[in-house]
């Protein structure tokens, strides 16, 4: 993973944070970790490590790929067996931003025990809300190259030739879980699994919910303006 930092001058002071991003499929997780120019962390997308894993065909993958094919939330146990490995991994004094992790409240509650046992502390909790007709709109239309990765969306940013990817010419996919019927299943799951936790981060006071529409630089000054108070008073 890469400092999810860009933008910020050389001298700009960024201040490492520990953060989880929660919202919705198609809320602006992603676009949002690559705008946040205030802090310093290393932007952990569990569906992308998820994906390399069904892409690269491991023993995991396997078992990770009926689940994301249907829209189902993985399971969690292995989710935590993933995402355990992630944590051990890293130093301590490391800065992240948790994107899609955790999603249900057993794994926020097996999270917190593993950031107990190395004396670490979140910063915050950002939770972008999006209404479901508009998260439909943002992923049904999203296509991808499947030889670079680029993502492309058919309304605000087609491919120059229909269906061909820019850079290297290759025929662009809809991912299986950008289907409309897998993306109002997830958004069911989302609703049901997902609720609980962001009460048990609302009752931790570290919950900082913003309503995502609008241009993706915007939010990013948005959060970054209200995320001030959370690091203030710890």
């Amino acid at each position: 993973m890469v400092d999810s930092s860009p933008g910020a001058s050389p001298e700009a002071p960024r201040r490492s944070a520990r953060l989880v991003l929660i919202g919705p499929p198609g809320a602006g997780k992603g676009t949002l970790a690559e705008n946040l120019c205030s802090f310093s962390f290393d932007h952990i997308s569990s569906g992308d490590i998820f994906r390399g894993h069904v892409r690269n065909q491991t023993p995991l993958g396997q078992r990770l790929g009926k689940s994301l094919a249907n829209g189902q939330l993985v399971s969690d146990e292995l989710t935590l067996e993933t995402m355990k490995k992630w944590f051990w991994s890293r130093k301590p004094s490391q800065g992240f931003l948790l994107d899609g992790f955790p999603r249900t409240l057993s794994q926020a509650q097996a999270f917190d025990e593993w950031l107990e046992s190395r004396s670490i502390k979140l910063d915050a909790v950002i939770h972008l809300h999006l209404q479901e007709e508009a998260v439909v709109k943002r992923i049904a239309y999203r296509r991808v190259c499947p030889k670079d990765g680029r993502v492309y969306h058919l309304l605000y940013n087609p491919p120059a030739r229909e269906g061909i990817c820019d850079d290297c010419g290759t025929e662009l996919i809809q991912r299986p879980d950008d289907r409309e019927p897998v993306i109002r299943e997830r958004l069911r799951i989302y609703r049901q699994k997902t609720e609980p936790v962001l009460t048990y981060y609302r009752e931790q006071g570290l919950l900082l919910t913003i309503h995502s529409e609008g241009h993706a630089a915007d939010l990013a000054k948005t959060v970054e303006q209200k995320l001030q108070p959370f690091f203030a008073i710890r």
